[in-house]
């Protein structure tokens, strides 16, 4: 099977076909962690109440899914 890059477009040369990859973002969009995030108040408490209106699982009944997903995911022997 012949690869699409080895492929000529309109009689150029493969490497010249080629599309570029895109570049890793630049180092203004990467995280810092020495910067402090700048968040309202108002927006932390938003997404604090968003959080709750999330589905409630007891504890018992989050350790009893835990433990039957272990049990199906353990090596048969």
């Amino acid at each position: 099977m012949t690869k699409l890059s080895n492929i000529p477009v309109k009689g150029t040369p493969s490497k010249t076909a080629r599309t570029r990859k895109a570049k890793t973002a630049s180092p203004e969009n990467k995280w810092d962690p020495t910067k402090p995030i700048q968040f309202t108040q108002e927006e932390i408490w938003e997404h604090i109440h968003e959080i709750e209106q999330g589905p409630f699982i007891p504890v018992e009944e989050m350790h009893k899914n835990i433990r039957a997903w272990m049990d199906s995911h353990q090596p048969k022997q």
